[in-house]
């Protein structure tokens, strides 16, 4: 191979696509418009079994079970009602938590001498022979993968045609200390979702999602909640920013000609769920198992990867755009008829096995 592999983005999944390339000795640049790694403080990963084992596959000294934080369960309440735990075996767990600094810090050792910091992407010229024009560079590639966020570059460039649509909510994240015992929550609420997962740093702590269409002061209507729910949060060091707005994208196609869509490049989902960064590592998984046979030429790959990861994207996107509908215009009567429903499905171990089973694949 002449040309190199061109990786947009020094993200998680630009990481991970550079490790699969490293181990194969494939030619490979990693082009990152900041100039170093940032550190983003407050934001938590939640890792399902298959991410888990992907990555323990790649590096075996990254061992996540070793540090990352282990979910016994997960109970989902309707506003202050419990409605259902999702459990495993005590021998197993949900999924498990980490800082997303802490994962993204291991992965990126693994391919530091391959990035370009400070270098961005301000052209793309021919996507079936990608040549990358950045800031710095002018670079021909073999191909084009393009892992640079749900802003993405790449896909504003080669004007992808997405699907977008704002939730009208905005995100808050941060950490708080809270005695957790490995139980994550998540309540659902008419004004959005509030998540609890559970994250031993330095200390125990509670890792909060707080996705909300309310226009008030944030940090008030979470001591509201604390006392509401009897949370039992610490709030004396409440740290919180602006926020984010929460919007969902989906490129219809993955590829053209040779530049590819993957992560949040390629579909950004709701929060609620917390799959957006499993989905993008399936979407590595996918690419791992014919990653020789597509750089050799055989674009049948890519219909195939283009056809499988959009119908897991689309399977997501009903789910969560499912379970959205249904929780976040929940009241009165309607409420009542959902609450009861969860509590019924409850009752049925096998059924909570396979939500478990499902959510814990990529």
């Amino acid at each position: 191979m002449s040309k190199p592999i061109v990786i947009a983005g020094a993200g998680i999944i630009g990481c991970l696509l550079g490790m699969i390339l490293k181990k194969r000795d494939m030619p490979f640049v990693i082009l990152e418009k900041n100039k170093e790694l940032k550190k983003i403080p407050f934001r938590t990963v939640a890792l399902t079994k298959d991410t888990i084992l992907f990555l323990n596959s790649l590096d075996k000294q990254i061992d996540i079970n070793k540090w990352a934080t282990p979910v016994s369960k997960m109970e989902l309440y309707q506003n202050r009602d419990l409605t259902m735990t999702l459990d495993k075996n005590e021998n197993d767990k949900v999924t498990s938590i980490c800082l997303l600094y802490d994962l993204h810090e291991k992965l990126i050792k693994n391919v530091e001498k391959n990035i370009k910091w400070n270098e961005e992407i301000i052209g793309i010229k021919n996507p079936d022979n990608p040549i990358v024009q950045t800031n710095k560079n002018e670079i021909e590639a073999e191909f084009l993968f393009a892992t640079d966020g749900m802003n993405s570059m790449v896909r504003q460039l080669l004007d992808f045609e997405s699907d977008e649509w704002f939730y009208g909510q905005k995100a808050y994240v941060t950490c708080v200390k809270a005695k957790h015992n490995n139980i994550a929550k998540q309540y659902f609420l008419n004004s959005g979702t509030l998540a609890l997962l559970p994250l031993n740093d330095k200390e125990e702590q509670y890792s909060i999602i707080f996705c909300t269409n309310s226009t008030g002061i944030v940090s008030e209507e979470l001591q509201e909640l604390n006392v509401k729910f009897k949370l039992g949060l610490d709030f004396s060091s409440l740290q919180l920013g602006n926020g984010f707005e929460l919007k969902h994208s989906r490129a219809k196609s993955l590829y053209i000609g040779k530049t590819v869509l993957c992560g949040d490049a390629a579909n950004t989902f709701h929060p609620m769920a917390g799959q957006g960064l499993n989905l993008g590592i399936g979407d590595i998984m996918q690419l791992d198992e014919n990653l020789d046979q597509l750089i050799s030429g055989d674009m049948k790959v890519l219909s195939q990867y283009n056809k499988k990861r959009n119908n897991k994207n689309i399977q997501m996107t009903w789910i969560i755009q499912s379970i959205f509908g249904a929780f976040g215009n929940a009241e009165g009567l309607s409420e009542k008829i959902l609450n009861s429903g969860m509590k019924f499905l409850n009752k049925i171990p096998d059924l909570k096995e396979k939500i478990v089973d499902y959510a814990n694949k990529n």
